[in-house]
This record gives structure tokens, C-alpha cells and sequence, in this order.
């Protein structure tokens, strides 16, 4: 069994928590699917990560995920349990928790939602900062008790890590995660260079990837797909794709749908070594359509961007996730000159 678990409700979630336990010696993995547990299990990682997708489903069918996803862990034997919650609490938080909890039989449960390096804290608990457009009432959000310590920066965190007894269920973000891989100090992970070719691919609309995007133009061509529709694709060491509005009548969802069948076409015939994937839902659909059920957490590309290690139908692939609001304007940018820069070393 691993030493610690993390449970979270969606893949960039399990990502940018995860990544804080990177290290040599230590490896990080990733399930996708409840069906992909015995396949994590058999690569023996120091700390498990399962991923449920559920945040935008209805709570009942949140529960059953949770539950499902729990299935054949013996939770008893696993020293460190955190359930990844959407930093600003919205999602199914309550009834995931609360399986959880049941589960490993929680001595108490620990709520710090606190990221103090975004300015987002907690205080007399309630939980404000950036993108908080009130303060939220932490405790409220659940159907047990929780325990809401004050949590103003790194520091606090990492004292109530400390002083913590017994077995808790921890319950937070990436500052928590970050606090309790602190716990368990290793050496730095070592940061792999991507290789060509290399993929990048957005499929998100928020105004924080469209500006990013908008930057990388002024260092390679970015093909657009509307409503999804990947165009063809040239042979190249780096080639960008975003989608974009069309002309048609598909919905948010099916615009997805068809562009991440449009990737995977793509990848068969690019048969890139890296990718680098701008949203979640995006790099879920994609991992869902090359049948990829785990994946490799090796280290932070950038801080913020979590770099993966995926075996796809043409072989290994190094693969980074963005979040669609992450980043400032020159970060996609920054990585494609990065990352010429070494085809050209090569």
C-alpha cells in the first residue's frame, strides 16, 4: 500500500497537488478510472492518487464514484489520507468527504483550503483572497465536523501539519499537499527537457490560455480548430493548436468531444513525444481516448505545471497539464522557446 493517498474530484486537481510529492525515490501515480486501481497498485508507488472526475455531476452520482474509486484500498494501512477539494469549495465536497471519511474511519477531520502563495487564506473560518468574491464559511460546506484552523501562509500550514494527531483526513488544495509533502523532505525531483515533437494543444476558453496563446503566436504558428475541428497538421519539431468559435450549432460539450478525437488523430500521425494540454476536460478527454488509465507524476515543468510521464499507442510521451487560468501571458511562449532551444542543442 502507499504511504499516502489523495483523493480529488478532477484531473488537474490530482495534478497540481500530487506534483508537490515529486521526487527521486518517491514515485507519484496516477489512477484515472476506478478500474485503473489494481494497474497503480502494481507500480508500487510511495503516494496514490485517484482522480474521480465528478466536481459537475450530481451529488448522488459523486458519492458512487468516491465509494467505487475506494474499492480494494485497505485505507487502514495507508498513514497519510487528503481528500483534494476545489480550492474555493465547489464541487460535490461534502458527500466525497464525508465517504471518505466513513472509509478510513477518520480520527478527526482537518479542513485548510488555504493556497497563502495565491493569497487565498483562511481566517476565523472563513476562507477569503483572490477569486473570492466573499468570504466562504468553511465548516458549512460539510456534513461532519471539521476542524478549520487558521492557515495566513505557508508556515501556518506547516505547524498544523505538525501538531496534527493521530490519523486525520486532511482536507485542501495544493497548499495543503505542499505542507504535508514537507513532512517528508526528499530531494528536489529533476526536470526532464520536452522533446520534439512537441504538441501543444488548448481547448480552453478561459480569457487567461486565450492571452497566453495570443503571446505564443509571436514564436510559432497556433492552428486554430473551430468547434473543434482539428485541421491537418504539419510534420514539425514544435506545432500549437487551439480551439476557437465556429459557424456551427454544437454545444460547449460537443465541440470537446470533437476535438479531442480530432487530437488523438493527430498524435497518430505527429506521434509527438511531448505534449503540453491548456485545460482539464481537455486533457481528460484526450487520456480517456488513447486509452491511457495511469500515468507518472515526474516533477513541475514550471511551477504550477505538473509534468507527467504517459505510455501512449506510439510509446512514451512526456505530457504537461495547464489549468485554464494559470499562468501570465508569456508562459506558453517561454516553454516553446525553452523547448526549441533544446531541439536545436539536440
Amino acid at each position: 500500500m502507499p504511504h499516502v493517498l489523495i483523493v480529488a474530484d478532477d484531473l488537474t486537481g490530482a495534478l497540481d497537488s500530487s506534483v508537490a510529492f515529486a521526487a527521486p525515490g518517491r514515485r507519484v501515480v496516477v489512477s484515472l478510472r476506478p478500474d485503473a486501481l489494481p494497474a497503480a497498485l502494481a507500480r508500487h508507488a510511495q503516494v496514490l492518487v485517484l482522480t474521480t472526475a465528478s466536481r459537475e455531476i450530481a451529488a448522488d452520482a459523486a458519492r458512487a464514484r468516491t465509494e467505487a474509486a475506494l474499492t480494494g484500498l485497505d485505507l487502514a494501512r495507508i498513514p497519510v489520507v487528503m481528500k483534494k477539494v476545489d480550492s474555493r469549495l465547489k464541487g460535490n465536497t461534502a458527500v466525497e468527504t464525508a465517504v471518505l471519511a466513513k472509509a478510513m474511519a477518520a480520527e478527526a477531520c482537518i479542513a485548510c483550503p488555504a493556497i497563502p502563495d495565491m493569497d487565498r487564506v483562511v481566517s476565523g473560518g472563513a476562507l477569503t483572497g483572490m477569486g473570492v468574491a466573499a468570504p466562504i464559511d468553511v465548516a458549512a460546506r460539510f456534513d461532519l465536523t471539521v476542524e478549520v484552523p487558521d492557515t495566513l501562509t505557508e508556515a501556518d500550514l506547516d505547524a498544523v501539519v505538525s501538531a496534527a494527531q493521530g490519523r486525520p483526513l486532511w482536507i485542501g488544495a495544493r497548499g495543503l499537499a505542499r505542507a504535508l509533502a514537507r513532512q517528508q523532505p526528499h530531494p528536489p525531483a529533476e526536470v526532464p527537457p520536452l522533446e520534439a515533437p512537441l504538441l501543444i494543444a488548448s481547448g480552453s476558453r478561459d480569457p487567461v490560455t486565450l492571452a497566453q496563446m495570443d503571446a505564443l503566436r509571436e514564436a510559432m504558428t497556433v492552428h486554430l480548430a473551430p468547434d473543434g475541428a482539428v485541421p491537418p497538421l504539419p510534420e514539425a519539431p514544435r506545432v500549437a493548436l487551439s480551439i476557437s468559435d465556429g459557424a456551427g450549432a454544437l454545444t460547449g460539450a460537443e465541440a470537446a468531444r470533437r476535438y479531442a478525437q480530432g487530437l488523438l488523430a493527430a498524435c497518430a500521425t505527429l506521434r509527438p513525444r511531448s505534449l503540453l494540454i491548456c485545460g482539464g476536460e481537455t486533457a481528460q478527454a484526450l487520456l480517456d481516448a488513447l486509452g491511457i488509465d495511469c500515468l507518472e507524476v515526474l516533477a513541475e515543468l514550471r511551477p504550477g505545471l505538473p509534468l507527467c510521464r504517459i505510455v501512449a499507442p506510439w510509446g512514451p510521451v512526456l505530457l504537461v497539464t495547464k489549468s485554464g487560468g494559470f499562468g501570465g501571458p508569456g508562459l506558453l511562449h517561454d516553454i516553446a522557446t525553452s523547448a526549441a532551444a533544446e531541439v536545436s542543442r539536440g
